[in-house]
């Protein structure tokens, strides 16, 4: 049970203070009142669901940056075109023989875009890397002759979004999603660098093969400022800046995890007790034709992927649906091999749905499925026919709203200490200068869907969401 405490009957009694009985417009209008929304641009859409129509709005037209709201559009794409039992497979095959328990060959996971291989946040699904070993066990095998190989083909370069900022794609909210993903792409990295700048240093967990830290930073006897980059190419973690000669210590987004998977399969292999002998020739005698499949990994349902990427708002689950979205619409067509620039085939694709369930997608400016480029926007009056949509819809049963959070300490202080916190279901997104909600009230059963959509605000991130939670209060205390 939670515990009342006097700071937070004082809290709720200041929460009373603010909120006042008004009309959905006049909430509005006081909200955009705020002196620190003076030269912001800014939309406000609130919508009654049963008649589809507007009860208040302001500038519901302009185009602003969506942040991670934009992982409501590509959610709601995908449980339309794909449904909310779809999972992702990754199939594992023998390339080569058995004969008295030594398997001579190779083992191929072939990688399809699952971005839940070896997640940390989905603990409970199956685990790849245990199917192999338990499957090579029923096979008899207790040798392993020959090379495990990541195959992360199926996508291809680059794995990340053209539009992303160079500066976010080592940071673990910016990992790029490949064919074959494994421990959400990300990856610990500890490094010590001398007073002169250089590694003397360094280790991944999990364990990387191949992987890098490169220094490129400047002596300085009185400051430590560091800035990490990713080099795909090399590959490597650069590190720039000043230091004085330290050791550090951070979780970054991988760029190779097809290394860490296979690397993660030999060592299983050797702690399972099948002997893994390591032979490069076997590699060089690949018979495709000849393939059997040895395990078929399937991912938990998309409910559970999407549940969990709005939850934590998590940009590569998410951006992985764009590009299975992408993916599906490319070989419907009959395309083969995947191009370069598959979202915006997923991004096409996922407006074409939008359209066809009649949402007018030109005030949509979509860049990718995660809202982590700048470029994306759309209006509030797109939000507000999206979400009008959505919950006129199930899939199966389930409806987008079933998959959202509640507002809960998401949208400040006084939002969280009123009971309409647990009543109100969101998506939340915030960057530099922007910070954005979309969603439902009340949560079981919506009969409102709004959209705050606000960028270049002058007062401090935390500022603006407990401005945002007060207006909640405000639009939904007295509906």
């Amino acid at each position: 049970m939670r515990k009342i405490t006097f700071a937070t009957l004082v809290l709720a009694f200041v929460a009373t203070l603010q909120l006042a009985a008004l009309t959905p417009q006049e909430a509005v209008d006081k909200f955009v009142s705020n002196s620190s929304l003076r030269y912001a641009s800014l939309g406000v859409q609130v919508i009654d669901l049963d008649s589809a129509k507007s009860i208040a709005s302001f500038r519901p037209e302009q185009a602003n940056i969506t942040a991670s709201t934009m992982k409501t559009v590509v959610s709601s794409a995908a449980l339309g075109l794909m449904g909310p039992h779809f999972r992702f497979e990754t199939p594992v095959y023998l390339d080569g023989e058995i004969d008295g328990g030594v398997f001579k060959g190779n083992i191929i996971i072939r990688g399809m875009g699952d971005p839940t291989l070896g997640s940390t946040f989905l603990p409970n699904q199956a685990n790849i890397v245990d199917e192999i070993i338990e499957a090579l066990r029923a096979c008899g095998v207790h040798t392993v002759e020959g090379t495990i190989v990541g195959d992360d083909s199926y996508y291809s370069y680059p794995y990340y979004d053209e539009d992303w900022d160079v500066g976010d794609l080592a940071y673990d909210y910016g990992t790029a999603v490949h064919a074959l993903n494994f421990h959400d792409n990300l990856v610990k990295v500890s490094y010590t660098l001398d007073s002169r700048g250089r590694v003397t240093q360094s280790r991944f967990t999990p364990s990387v093969p191949g992987l890098k830290v490169i220094s490129r930073c400047r002596a300085n006897r009185g400051r430590n400022s560091i800035t990490p980059y990713l080099d795909y190419s090399v590959p490597a973690l650069i590190i720039t800046g000043e230091t004085t000669g330290k050791s550090y210590s951070n979780t970054y987004a991988n760029p190779t995890p097809a290394p860490m998977l296979v690397d993660s399969v030999e060592r299983a292999l050797k702690a399972s007790g099948i002997h893994y002998q390591y032979n490069i020739d076997a590699r060089d005698n690949v018979n495709h034709a000849e393939r059997t499949l040895l395990v078929l990994h399937k991912s938990p349902e998309l409910t559970e992927i999407i549940t969990s990427l709005l939850d934590r708002s998590d940009n590569m689950f998410a951006h992985a649906l764009l590009r299975a979205i992408g993916a599906r619409d490319w070989e419907l067509k009959g395309f083969d091999g995947m191009p370069s620039d598959l979202d915006v085939v997923g991004v096409a694709a996922v407006k074409n749905w939008l359209e066809i369930q009649g949402i007018n997608t030109e005030p949509l400016f979509m860049r990718d499925g995660s809202g982590l480029a700048r470029a994306n926007k759309a209006s509030v009056n797109f939000f507000g026919d999206m979400l009008s949509m959505m919950a006129h819809r199930t899939f199966d049963g389930v409806r987008l709203c079933d998959l959202m959070p509640t507002a809960s300490g998401r949208a400040g202080k006084t939002l969280k200490a009123n009971p309409l916190s647990d009543l109100i279901v969101l998506k939340s997104g915030s960057m530099r200068h922007v910070q954005c909600f979309v969603g439902y009230f009340p949560a079981n059963e919506p009969r409102y869907a709004f959209a705050v959509l606000v960028n270049n605000f002058t007062c401090s991130q935390a500022s603006i969401r407990e401005q945002i939670g007060v207006f909640l209060c405000n639009l939904f205390g007295e509906l």
